[in-house]
C-alpha cells in the first residue's frame, strides 16, 4: 500500500465507519446468514461506488448531439408544458419534479474515497486476470446483476461469487487490521 494510504487508513474513524458498514449489511445479508467481516467490506464497497456515482456526476458527453427541450413524440407532454397549464389554472396541483438522489454527507464522501482508495491497492492483488475481475465485482457492488455480468464478461457465476468474496475478505483483512491498532 501507499504511504498516504496508511496515513489516511490510520488517521480514519474506524468506530463510526464500522457500525455503519455493520447496519448496512445487516441490510443486505439473507436473515438466516451471519454479518461477517467480508459482508462489512462488501456493503462498505457498495456504499462507496453509491457514493461516488452521486457525489461525482460523469462530466457531459463530448462529439453527440445533447438532448433538445422539444418533445421526442408530439404526444409526449414536457415538464414545462405542465408547468404552465398549473400557472394557468388548467391543473389544480403542482406537477413533482423528477427528483435526483440527495448528495451524501461530507464524511461520507471521505469514507467512499477511502474505501475506494483501498479497493484499488489491495483488491484481488494476488488473481491473474484481476483487470476482468475487478470490473465485475464493481459492477456487482453497483448493482448490476449476475447474469448480465456473466454474460458481458464471460465468467460463471461461481467465479463471480468467489471474486466478490476474495476481494471482500482482501478489504476485510486491511479494515481489521488498522480498526484494531485504533479500537484495541
Amino acid at each position: 500500500m501507499r504511504p498516504e494510504l496508511k496515513e489516511k487508513m490510520r488517521n480514519h474513524d474506524w468506530r463510526r465507519t464500522l457500525r455503519d458498514a455493520y447496519d448496512l449489511a445487516r441490510d443486505q445479508v439473507r436473515s438466516d446468514y451471519k454479518v461477517k467481516d467480508h459482508h462489512i467490506a462488501f456493503a462498505l464497497l457498495r456504499e462507496a461506488a453509491w457514493v461516488s456515482r452521486v457525489a461525482y456526476p460523469a462530466p457531459p458527453r463530448s462529439g453527440f448531439p445533447s438532448r433538445s427541450a422539444m418533445p421526442e413524440s408530439p404526444d409526449e407532454v414536457t415538464q414545462w408544458q405542465l408547468m404552465s397549464a398549473y400557472l394557468r389554472g388548467e391543473i389544480s396541483s403542482l406537477p413533482d419534479e423528477p427528483g435526483s438522489a440527495p448528495r451524501p454527507e461530507a464524511y461520507v464522501i471521505d469514507r467512499a474515497e477511502l474505501i475506494l482508495d483501498l479497493w484499488h491497492q489491495v483488491a484481488l492483488i494476488t488473481k491473474g486476470n484481476k483487470r476482468t475481475l475487478k470490473r465485475a465485482v464493481y459492477e456487482r457492488a453497483l448493482g448490476v446483476k449476475p447474469r448480465r455480468i456473466t454474460q458481458r464478461y464471460g465468467l460463471h457465476y461461481k467465479q463471480l461469487n468467489s471474486a466478490v468474496m476474495e476481494a471482500s475478505d482482501d478489504m476485510a483483512q486491511q479494515i481489521d487490521k488498522y480498526s484494531k491498532k485504533i479500537i484495541g
